[in-house]
């Protein structure tokens, strides 16, 4: 059995989750199995009974400014150097058989430099093979200055350009450790062994290299009852399921409030701690935290901030979405979704309560949405994301290492 070593930014849930997901799988099949991180969600495997250590992250609200504002740019030399330093030190400590990273941009050069192979947790949309149409995101800075059409028009170039601005400080860390070159930042967030958690139909891609493999999603819900007004819920009422993960704004939470309390809706609100209120209408149920299955599976409709395990447990329940974007690659998501017909993109920079709505109604009068909805649901059904992430980890671990490294340089 293998020794692994979990390293995600600890910051985000989604980050954290995912891996958690196929640790818990990993660890069932006997693997020593370890985490090692900072951060709000590392609690996550703690509370599991997963050794957990620290190890440095970058810093959330800087990460949040960054993605929001559409940034390049979000490391420099020096937080790289202290980044990799720490996670070598994690190294020598627990002497890993394999890395497992999500979000966590260093751990391609930290494991390089001591040569233990990486595993990488990510979205089709986050490699060079990402083949779905996209449009210019409306959070980049370049949209805003150019506009949404003429960004889109160029935006092979100005993708291309970004990328491998973002990966400067790298290959400038890279070259000064004597590390083998990176191109973009995608190329930064490979490893030897890529595991993207989407589905072909949602995350198309061309010309794959053979290290890297579609798992499926890998969806986490808290361990927690159904809330108790679950029980009063009726039926026949159609029900909105309002959530925005760990990165929307709270104030759609109070929106949603606004626009469908004390109307023929039912609306559900988990809100993660990011909102309270002192009353609610009669037709309002809200938690801080809810099992999310529970919730969907008597949904018509969910309302979110366009995260990618969200939008996969919305489908996996054949429920239509509608999404607000608070950052770049949410609108990547939402495009998908859009182009899937399983729902509706709203923007968040030129958002009108009234938008919301008339996307409501649209979406739940045009079947449209719940038949592609449900279609996928049907695309899931043949996807356990945890168990063929490990299965790939321990086919990846059994092979022959001159294999490994010829996987890693395509």
């Amino acid at each position: 059995m293998a020794r692994i070593l979990v390293m995600p930014d600890g910051n985000w849930l989604s980050h954290v989750s995912r891996p958690f997901e196929i640790a818990k799988v990993l660890r069932d099949r006997g693997h020593d199995v370890a985490f090692a991180s900072d951060g709000e969600y590392m609690r996550l495997p703690r509370d599991a009974g997963f050794p957990v250590c620290g190890a440095r992250a970058l810093a959330p609200d800087h990460v949040l400014a960054c993605s929001r504002s559409g940034r390049v740019n979000w490391w420099d030399l020096e937080e790289i150097e202290r980044m990799v330093d720490d996670e070598l030190r994690v190294f020598r400590e627990l002497d890993p058989d394999l890395v497992i990273g999500d979000f966590r941009l260093t751990l391609s050069s930290s494991c390089e430099r001591h040569g233990v192979p990486f595993a990488s947790v990510l979205n089709a949309s986050w490699t060079n093979y990402f083949a779905a149409p996209l449009r210019a995101p409306e959070h980049l800075v370049v949209t805003r200055l150019l506009g949404r059409s003429l960004t889109t028009r160029l935006l092979p170039l100005v993708k291309s350009t970004i990328l491998w601005l973002d990966a400067r400080p790298f290959r400038r860390y890279r070259r000064r450790h004597g590390l083998s070159p990176r191109g973009n930042i995608w190329d930064v967030w490979r490893g030897d062994l890529n595991l993207m958690v989407d589905t072909p139909d949602y995350g198309p891609t061309r010309d794959l290299p053979d290290s890297f493999h579609y798992v499926g999603p890998t969806i986490w819900e808290p361990d927690l009852p159904p809330p108790p007004w679950l029980e009063e819920l009726d039926p026949r009422r159609p029900t909105l399921y309002f959530t925005m993960g760990s990165t929307g704004h709270a104030r759609f939470f109070e929106l949603a409030m606004e626009l469908f309390g004390d109307s023929d809706f039912q609306v559900l609100m988990t809100t993660a701690g990011m909102a309270s209120f002192d009353t609610v209408p009669d037709n309002v149920f809200v938690a801080d935290f809810a099992p999310g299955s529970a919730l969907m599976a008597i949904a018509d409709l969910v309302v979110c901030q366009g995260g990618n395990g969200t939008i996969y447990q919305a489908l996996r329940h054949g429920v239509p979405i509608i999404g607000i974007p608070t950052m770049h690659d949410q609108e990547f998501n939402l495009d998908r979704v859009e182009s899937l017909e399983a729902g509706v993109h709203l923007s968040e920079l030129r958002f009108r309560p009234q938008h919301l709505e008339d996307a409501v109604r649209q979406v739940l009068s045009e079947p449209r949405f719940r038949i592609g909805a449900r279609r996928q649901q049907e695309v899931l059904r043949h996807y356990h994301g945890p168990t063929r992430a490990a299965d790939a980890i321990e086919a990846f671990l059994a092979a022959p290492e001159p294999s490994r490294s010829r996987s890693n340089r395509t």
